[in-house]
């Protein structure tokens, strides 16, 4: 999927899979926002594009997930929540994160 495709794919969903071959890419177009370190599935960023909005995550399991948003705080937000789900799973918490919702 080329990059074109992939911020039309956002219009219509409201996550695309990326292929790990084409992460470098996006990584490369895309202005970083923020990054962090989610200690159980890589890095999870808000990353800027194009004048859209998107966040990019991984699961443990590799796949690459891309969500598009309508402001840097939504996206902030998204992040915030994953973060916390990420820390109350390592206290045990029998949280999961369900990337594709």
């Amino acid at each position: 999927m080329n990059l074109t495709e992939l911020l039309a794919g956002l219009a219509d969903e409201p996550i695309v899979l990326l292929s790990q071959d084409d992460l470098p890419a996006l990584l490369a177009e895309a202005e970083a926002l923020r990054e962090e370190d989610t200690r159980f599935a890589g890095s999870i960023r808000v990353l800027s594009m194009d004048g859209r909005i998107l966040v990019q995550e991984e699961s443990p399991e590799g796949r690459v997930y891309i969500r598009g948003f309508d402001s840097r705080e939504a996206a902030d937000a998204f992040l915030e929540e994953r973060l916390t789900t990420y820390e109350r799973m390592w206290d045990g918490c029998g949280c999961k994160v369900h990337y594709d919702r």
